[in-house]
């Protein structure tokens, strides 16, 4: 029987045949650690929050002139599945985005996405900030943690339904904010239903 390498953050194990194993322990650690505290948070709020919502939705990807390691170019899709929990004037949205394929990167597979956005709200008006980090499939590599600012409409569609378009400004350093472009801006939509 062959033996294959293993690789656990430069510790080296023999495997037996036809076994594919790998781990990336400190990306892998960091996005582990931050869901874990984001579901504590979500086990305290939830129970005393004023509705809860499940959302579907799209996203339209721009070409970023600043953040240029970002693997998206124009009229790139990302579809989302979401849950967000809402208070009087705030909510806490978790998403996790699907790319199917990246027109620019040809040698990637698909791209999956979760972020986290902390949004006030004021009637149907919401905005507010996320962070956010992307897994490429083909180079099997998470992106940095980075930043998106959230401005959007939610829209009650009856007593359950709600209709959600956001424009999202995402960006790598709070110090490169002054470089900000229209033409970077990314839009995206959701229809919630609460329960």
């Amino acid at each position: 029987m062959n033996k294959h390498v293993i690789t656990f953050g430069g510790l080296k194990k023999l495997a037996p045949d036809g076994v594919v194993f790998m781990i990336r322990p400190m990306k892998t650690l960091k996005v582990v650690l931050i869901v874990g505290l984001l579901v504590g948070m979500l086990t305290g709020v939830a129970m005393a929050s004023t509705a809860q919502v499940v959302d579907l939705g799209a996203r339209y990807h721009q070409k970023h002139s600043e953040f240029i390691s970002l693997p998206y170019a124009d009229g790139d899709w990302t579809y989302d599945v979401g849950y967000e929990i809402h208070e009087e004037n705030a909510l806490l949205q978790l998403v996790c985005g699907y790319t199917p394929e990246f027109a620019d990167h040809k040698d990637l597979d698909y791209g999956i996405t979760p972020e986290a956005n902390l949004l006030m709200k004021d009637g149907i008006f919401q905005g507010g900030l996320g962070i956010l980090s992307t897994y490429t499939e083909g180079d099997g590599k998470w992106m940095d943690m980075y930043w998106q600012w959230v401005l959007g409409l939610n829209i009650p569609l009856g007593a359950n339904f709600s209709l959600q378009a956001n424009a999202y400004y995402v960006f790598e350093e709070w110090g490169a904010l002054h470089k900000f472009d229209w033409g970077d801006i990314e839009f995206g939509g959701y229809l919630g239903y609460k329960f």
